[in-house]
């Protein structure tokens, strides 16, 4: 395992883990949903999800686009965890006060033994784990490749300045049969800092047990090449403010 350097003050905007399930349960598993507490955070409200129109749909009744319940969002009482217990999986992000992996690992798997138990016998078709970085660099920065190992070029001719862009790339790791998104855009800019998303969402379809012990491990593969993907993206220029 690679020793990437520790980062006192990483530049996490938010941290999650999703757990997707291979089929979807009826609208009468989400009904009961906001009854309940999860990981020390409560129900704050719906997750609805508007129906297609039926093939063919001409009348007036017909036509009019309906919702149906489709789970639950939870908070904690500082707003800085979410939790998202839908019928095909759940969602568990950290908004703030990221401590470690093994964390967000366990409060993750906390929560999907919650979900198990309400939702009986299942199985997992996809893992995910993404991290979104907002990386602070000077405005006055010369070159944004002092920062970015990929950061984008504009053709030679043209005014070089920019004043935004995206940059998104899809990359497979064979080896673990798993793809990463990779996307990279300018935010607005602070009168003294450019802010640089850096956005790694790495995924795997899987056939695994609901209660399986695989869950954790591949899991942990996922967050291997997001750490990888992380620290090929920026320079030690980069990572000096957040040590």
């Amino acid at each position: 395992m690679p020793d990437y350097p520790h980062l006192a003050h990483a530049p996490l905007r938010e941290a999650l883990i999703d757990i997707q399930r291979a089929d979807e349960l009826p609208v009468s598993f989400a009904e009961g949903l906001g009854e309940i507490a999860v990981g020390g955070c409560r129900a704050t409200g719906e997750i609805r999800r508007t129906l297609p129109l039926p093939v063919g749909a001409v009348d007036s009744a017909s036509s009019v686009a309906s919702d149906e319940l489709f789970g639950w969002r939870y908070q904690s009482e500082d707003a800085s965890r979410i939790i998202q217990f839908r019928r095909n999986g759940l969602t568990y992000s950290i908004l703030r006060s990221y401590t470690n992996w093994e964390d967000i690992k366990a409060a993750t798997q906390a929560a999907w033994s919650v979900y198990a138990a309400r939702s009986g016998n299942l199985s997992i078709q996809r893992l995910a784990v993404r991290y979104i970085n907002v990386l602070q660099l000077p405005l006055a920065a010369p070159d944004l490749d002092v920062y970015l190992t990929a950061a984008p070029r504009i053709p030679a001719g043209l005014p070089q300045s920019l004043s935004g862009f995206v940059q998104r790339i899809v990359v497979p790791f064979a080896d673990v049969d798993a793809f990463a998104t990779i996307t990279q855009a300018l935010e607005a800019a602070t009168p003294t800092k450019l802010s640089v998303i850096l956005d790694i969402d790495v995924q795997k379809r899987v056939d695994l047990a609901g209660d399986s012990h695989e869950i954790g491990r591949e899991l942990d593969k996922l967050r291997e090449i997001k750490n990888s993907i992380f620290f090929s993206s920026v320079t030690n220029k980069c990572l000096e403010a957040y040590r």
